[in-house]
């Protein structure tokens, strides 16, 4: 490929703007011609912020990915967690259900303080859980056949 030779331009700068280029190429030592050479190579190319616009953006896609399985993780152990909560809470008779209030509420605050005491230290419920699954469906009802399960 023939490189081409230089081609001389005459672009027109606002008064302020035109001041503050001169002011910059004389600090950094720099001729006018080099610096908008440097300026419109980097503008037309674009490629340096796209490329790093790409690269946050896979970022963020990658914690929005980890953000929805935490949450799917915790909506389905919320629903276990009902479920078990019902099919074992018994109804109360109404001369119990002040005491049972007084009581629920002492083991809230401990529950409270221990849910604070995890997140201070960094440890996070959804850190217990494997994040591969160990096995697929039909390893697993070998397992629970040979246990003698459903």
């Amino acid at each position: 490929m023939r490189k081409l030779p230089k081609q001389k331009i005459y672009p027109f700068l606002s008064g302020e703007l035109c001041r503050r280029f001169k002011t910059y190429c004389r600090a950094k030592g720099l001729t006018e011609s080099s610096v908008v050479e440097a300026a419109l190579q980097e503008y037309l190319d674009d490629s340096k912020d796209i490329n790093l616009l790409y690269r946050r953006l896979d970022r963020q896609n990658r914690a929005l990915g980890r953000m929805e399985r935490d949450l799917n993780v915790l909506s389905e152990f919320m629903a276990v967690f009902i479920q078990v909560w019902f099919a074992y809470t018994p109804q109360l008779p109404e001369e119990e259900k002040p005491a049972a209030q007084r009581l629920a509420m002492g083991r809230y605050r401990q529950f409270v303080a221990h849910v604070a005491d995890a997140v201070g230290n960094g440890k996070r419920f959804i850190d217990d859980f494997v994040s591969e699954p160990i096995a697929d469906d039909e390893e697993l009802k070998s397992v629970l056949e040979a246990a003698g399960g459903q």
